[in-house]
This record gives C-alpha cells, sequence and structure tokens, in this order.
C-alpha cells in the first residue's frame, strides 16, 4: 500500500464519499435497509474515479521501464502483481468502508429491525467496487498509462448508464425489496474470477503479449455479463406476516417493521383520518406496499398475485409526509366517492367544472392528512388540474378546521349527490 500510485487520492475519496452521503437526503438515518443503499451509492462515483486510478496505477511497471526487473526477481510475476493489486483493491475500499462505518453507527444508535438487510447492500458496493477494479486494471495492461486511465474511466461511466436499465445502479433501500444473496454471490464470485485471469494476465510480462494473450479475457467475462444481464441482483421481499407494524384507529395502517421510525408520524395521520366528517367513507385497513399480496382474476381470465383484491396501499418516499398523506388520501376518497363500485356511481358522466371540484377535495384530503404546508414535489399536471388543487390546498390553510369540514363536506354531499345512487 505505502508504493501504491493511488494512495495520495485517498483523503480525497474519503471526503467524496462522505459527501456523496449526507449531502443528498438524510431520510435514511434510522431505516436499516436505507442505510445501507445511502452508502452503497457512493461506490458508483468511486468506481468512476477508481477505475482511471487502478489503471494508471497498473500501467506503472511500463510507465517506469520496470518489466523486466519484476519479471527477473526472485518473486514470481504473479505475486508481485497479487501484491499490487491487492494494495490497489484496498486503498479504493477503505473510503466506502469509511462511510458504510459511518453510516452503520448513525442508524446503530436506534437500532431497528432489519440490520441484515444493510449487509446485503453493503456487499453490493463492494461488487461494484470489485468491478471498476477490474476494468481499471484490464485497461492499464492493455493501454499506454494515460490513455488506459482515459478508457476505464469514461468506459466505467458508460457502463454504468448502460447497466442502469438492468438495475446495475441501486440507490434506494426500500424495505418491500431486499438484495437476493445468490445474484449478488454470483457477481461476487463471477468478478474474482475476472481479477484472477487479470493476475495472470498481468504476468505475461511485456505489453505487447499481454495484448496477445487479452483473447483470454472473454470466457472469464461472459460469465459476468451473462449474470447482470439475466438476474435481478435486488428482489421482493416476503411480507412479514403477523410481524407487520400497525397504528390502530377508524382506519389501520400498517408498515414494515423497518419503518418503525414512522410511527409517530403516522399516528398523526391517523388522529386526522378520526376527525374527518362522518361522509369520508375511510377504508378499514391501507398497508404501505409489498406487505400483503392477494391472488385475484385478471380481465383475461388468469390468476394474478398482487394488491389489486386487497387493501389499499401507501408508499413512504424518501421519508416525505406527502408521499403516504397522498395514498392515504386517494384512498379515502376511492372509498368515499365509489371509484370501484361502478353499480353505485357513475364518474363517467362527470363534468370538468364537477371534475376541478374532485381534484379539490383530493388535494384537500391530502394537505390535510399531511398536516398542512406545500408539497414537497414537483408536477407537470394540466394547467386546470393544478388551479383545482390550489383551491383545496387553499382550503386546508384556513386556521378553522371546523371552516375546512364544512367546505369538504358540502363538497362529497354534493359531488355523490349528483353521480351516486342514493344510500349506496
Amino acid at each position: 500500500m505505502r508504493n501504491s500510485p493511488i494512495r495520495w487520492a485517498l483523503p480525497v475519496l474519503v471526503v467524496v464519499d462522505l459527501a456523496v452521503l449526507f449531502l443528498r437526503n438524510r431520510h435514511w438515518i434510522g431505516v436499516w435497509p436505507e442505510t445501507g443503499a445511502a452508502a452503497q451509492v457512493p461506490a458508483y462515483l468511486l468506481g468512476i474515479v477508481g477505475a482511471g486510478a487502478v489503471a494508471w496505477s497498473a500501467g506503472a511497471p511500463q510507465r517506469h521501464g520496470l518489466e523486466e526487473q519484476l519479471r527477473s526477481a526472485r518473486v514470481h510475476p504473479v505475486v508481485s502483481e497479487a501484491h499490487r493489486l491487492g494494495a490497489t483493491i484496498i486503498v479504493l475500499l477503505i473510503p466506502y468502508l469509511i462511510g458504510q462505518a459511518v453510516a452503520f453507527a448513525i442508524t446503530a444508535r436506534a437500532f431497528p429491525p432489519g440490520v441484515h438487510l444493510w449487509l446485503g447492500y453493503l456487499l453490493l458496493g463492494l461488487f461494484v467496487i470489485l468491478l471498476a477494479v477490474a476494468l481499471g486494471w484490464a485497461c492499464g495492461q492493455l493501454f499506454g498509462p494515460v490513455f488506459a486511465a482515459l478508457v476505464a474511466t469514461l468506459g466505467f461511466l458508460f457502463l454504468t448508464a448502460l447497466l442502469d436499465r438492468v438495475g446495475f445502479v441501486v440507490i434506494s433501500g426500500y424495505p418491500e425489496v431486499a438484495v437476493d444473496p445468490l445474484p449478488l454471490a454470483l457477481r461476487l464470485g463471477s468478478v474474482v474470477a475476472l481479477l484472477l485471469v487479470l493476475l495472470w494476465l498481468s504476468a505475461a510480462g511485456a505489453a505487447g503479449r499481454v495484448r496477445r494473450r487479452a483473447w483470454t479475457l472473454v470466457p472469464a467475462v461472459l460469465p459476468l455479463v451473462a449474470v447482470m444481464l439475466t438476474t435481478n441482483v435486488v428482489a421482493d421481499r416476503k411480507p412479514p406476516g403477523n410481524k407487520v407494524t400497525c397504528v390502530e384507529g377508524s382506519t389501520t395502517l400498517c408498515i414494515w417493521p423497518e419503518h418503525e421510525k414512522y410511527l409517530p408520524q403516522l399516528r398523526e395521520v391517523s388522529a386526522r383520518i378520526d376527525l374527518l366528517p362522518d361522509v369520508f367513507v375511510r377504508p378499514p385497513r391501507i398497508n404501505e406496499v409489498g406487505l400483503q399480496k392477494t391472488r385475484y382474476i385478471g380481465p383475461d381470465g388468469k390468476e394474478y398475485l398482487g394488491y389489486e383484491a386487497g387493501p389499499p396501499i401507501f408508499n413512504i418516499l424518501e421519508g416525505s409526509p406527502w408521499s403516504y398523506a397522498g395514498d392515504i388520501g386517494i384512498a379515502i376518497n376511492a372509498s368515499t366517492f365509489g371509484f370501484q363500485d361502478f353499480q353505485a356511481c357513475d364518474w363517467q358522466k362527470i363534468t370538468s367544472s364537477d371534475q376541478a371540484r374532485l381534484s379539490a377535495v383530493r388535494a384537500w384530503s391530502e394537505t390535510y392528512l399531511a398536516g398542512g404546508g406545500s408539497p414537497d414535489y414537483h408536477t407537470n399536471a394540466p394547467a386546470e388540474m393544478q388551479q383545482a388543487w390550489a383551491k383545496g390546498r387553499e382550503v386546508a390553510g384556513n386556521p378553522s378546521r371546523a371552516d375546512q369540514f364544512r367546505w369538504a363536506e358540502g363538497e362529497v354531499n354534493y359531488l355523490r349527490g349528483r353521480y351516486c345512487q342514493p344510500g349506496r
């Protein structure tokens, strides 16, 4: 490590890793899968920088004219290359592991359920680092030092963009998904095998002989490419069953155990649901996405596994109260206005002015359940819809809750009275 050319970049890489970790949304704190995923994200940036640095390091003997001396040394060339490659891997892993350790320590203060999910994302980032090292080392052996560094850096950047379509880049650790051990093990095994082939190739000596033997990389690269293109490293988790965490009220709100940090906020939402006027029809239960899948028959007569026949669902996206308040509001409005009961209500005949009033009620319910304020998301919805939403949020900003409820109750009674059958 003391002789590795990239050791001087170590402090910069540590700063970069921690900057990426803390300059993003800090919703990951207190949730193990989000913690692992957030601390794994810097691996992609380290890979882009590291691939070029590794290529520069791999070409050091050629750059300094030491190839013949290394070949004539008493230490076998493979052993010498293994020491250089191992030192390079360690230098790149240090900033990544420091970032993971810092993230772990912060979430460990509360130590919520699901620490094993953090480990999966830790190993996923390790694979990204090893892949960058393999690419950089191969470029360093095949090309001139300066050109190799440029090719490796741009190559890993291009590879990241290309493989993003098959789930290579993972930026979030939602509790309903987890790193699948088998695809991860196959990826790690494939990249380690590639690194071993690169060691043998490096021991060939002169650059010309290395290039002549480069064809041997093909059988080592193909398994890695096949695994990455044919498997998903992040897969849906099995529902937790009776380990689900719920907030009881007029509507029961259930979440994954890993999201227990959001229980206080959901209790506030539950209390607001309880206060809604009786004209609002509350679903008995609303689940966080992934908690409960049911079998249902689709329009084509085939059986599917999904959420269509079960309780309504909501998401908790990056800790935003607007994400779950919006979904819960939609579920309550769907029950209230009978959107799923086509025999009770005929919304196909709704006029544009009444559609605006319906949208205003939806925006009011979302804002009310979120506790007021302005949404933290952007939308490109049509202008007339945004005007309707603005009307609903304006009502939600009224300090008199009684006036808000009076308005909402009047709108619901009007819309249901016009488009729904009495008593339905």
